[in-house]
């Protein structure tokens, strides 16, 4: 609330969302509950999942087989090599996050993010040190 006490408006790009691991209805109205207390402008959000690239792939299953063993193999058989691994749980937690933002009047269009974001910083400068 800082920021937006400010003048400086925020925005919360929500990801990633785990399968099997955070991507359940209670988590995600946690984060949004923690926005709208905030005050944030608006929230991004792609879909409810996460991307791996070649290279964060491998950390990333190192890290699972770590902290959630043989969920690594869970992912392998669901996703294969893809580059999105969107939750089965996708469609219903993207009405609720949908549902959420409209209700509390917190921005989720994402081309209007962006815009206004855009538009924003046209208008400040930058605090330099070196000035």
């Amino acid at each position: 609330m800082v920021l937006k006490d400010e003048g400086i408006p925020t925005v919360v790009w929500m990801t990633p969302i785990l399968p099997y691991i955070n991507d359940r209805e209670e988590n995600i109205l946690g984060i949004l509950n923690y926005c709208k207390e905030t005050k944030v402008k608006g929230v991004l959000c792609f879909g409810m999942g996460l991307t791996l690239r070649d290279g964060n792939r491998e950390y990333f299953y190192s890290k699972l087989d770590k902290h959630f063993p043989r969920l690594k193999e869970v992912y392998i058989k669901e996703f294969g090599n893809n580059y999105i691994l969107n939750s089965k749980n996708n469609k219903e937690l993207m009405e609720v996050f949908h549902k959420f933002c409209k209700e509390n009047r917190i921005e989720d269009n994402k081309d209007k993010i962006f815009s206004y974001l855009n538009e924003f910083e046209s208008k400040n400068n930058q605090i330099s040190f070196f000035n």
